[in-house]
């Protein structure tokens, strides 16, 4: 089976069971009781302090990492942040790590809020201290860009014309002087000579929904999906990761920029690109964390869960 390395960050607005007021002041505070949750389930954690200012942290890749986003403002009566996973295999048990995860949320807060402010970021490799090759990269870019009419209609409404993971073909100058036209769409693509041209192509900001900063040399190599749901549990962070993880490898399968007058997919609706999907998480053995149904994963349509 074809590995894929992977980390999710999920941002929530949550209740403690336990309230110290003022709960504006005691970020840290609850950020270290998550990460306790967290390690006395067996996983590996550390809260931030937020003693200096914010930045990523690449040392704490191995474990989850508890801390704020600015994104999600400061209420009074909720704490905000966002946990960030380890890196995660596709060919191991990741959904267990998923499961803990929750379950030591759980013991610490209350059901997080219902908002817009939050959603879910995937990062994406090939593998541990593998990068996609540049021309992997093209393949999968072109995919995101001609099948992006169709992507929009598989996720939740909120994330569609969200400020913070904005459509590539709206952000990018260069694409959006493509227009619809596959070839030209294909040419750009191709004239990219490294990853930071790659990336300068599809996107003049990291506020996109499929975010390519982190190719460049110098980076994790990671290609972010940026337009998750807000996460509320164990079922749909698995969902979400599955999806991500199976559309990029069938982009990857159909390699459609090699033959830039003709699509991949049985027929050009959300349907035909949905049993795209199916069929990649089917080849990943994660086609069970997916629904039938792609108006279920986007939640027009609703199920008991």
């Amino acid at each position: 089976m074809v590995d894929y390395h992977f980390g999710i960050e999920i941002e929530v607005r949550v209740e403690p069971h336990k309230i110290r007021p003022p709960l504006s002041e005691k970020h840290a505070l609850y950020y270290e009781k998550l990460a306790a949750a967290l390690r006395n389930r067996g996983l590996k954690a550390k809260a931030d302090d937020l003693t200096g200012a914010y930045h990523k942290h690449p040392e704490h890749y191995d474990k989850w990492y508890v801390t704020k986003d600015g994104s999600l403002g400061n209420p009074q009566d909720l704490i905000p942040m966002e946990a960030v996973s380890p890196v995660l295999s596709c060919r191991l048990n990741w959904e267990d790590e998923i499961d803990l995860f929750w379950a030591a949320m759980r013991a610490v807060f209350h059901m997080p809020e219902r908002s817009p402010r939050c959603g879910s970021h995937i990062h994406m490799s090939r593998g541990l201290g593998k990068t996609f090759t540049l021309s992997q990269l093209k393949s999968i870019a072109y995919g995101i860009v001609i099948y992006e009419p169709l992507v929009v209609s598989l996720l939740m409404s909120n994330r569609v014309n969200n400020k913070y993971c904005k459509l590539n073909t709206v952000d990018s100058s260069r694409l959006r002087h493509c227009g619809s036209n596959s070839r030209a769409v294909a040419r750009l693509i191709k004239s990219a000579t490294d990853t930071g041209m790659l990336r300068d192509i599809m996107q003049d900001s990291r506020y996109v929904l499929w975010n390519f900063d982190n190719i460049v040399p110098g980076r994790s190599g990671t290609i972010e999906f940026r337009g998750g749901r807000c996460l509320r549990g164990e079922v749909r962070t698995k969902r979400w990761i599955a999806f991500t993880i199976a559309i990029v490898h069938a982009f990857l399968s159909m390699d459609d920029i090699k033959h830039p007058d003709r699509f991949s997919i049985t027929s050009w609706s959300p349907e035909g690109l949905y049993e795209a999907v199916k069929k990649s998480a089917r080849q990943l053995s994660v086609r069970n964390l997916l629904p039938n149904d792609y108006e279920v994963l986007n939640e027009t349509m609703r199920e008991d869960d």
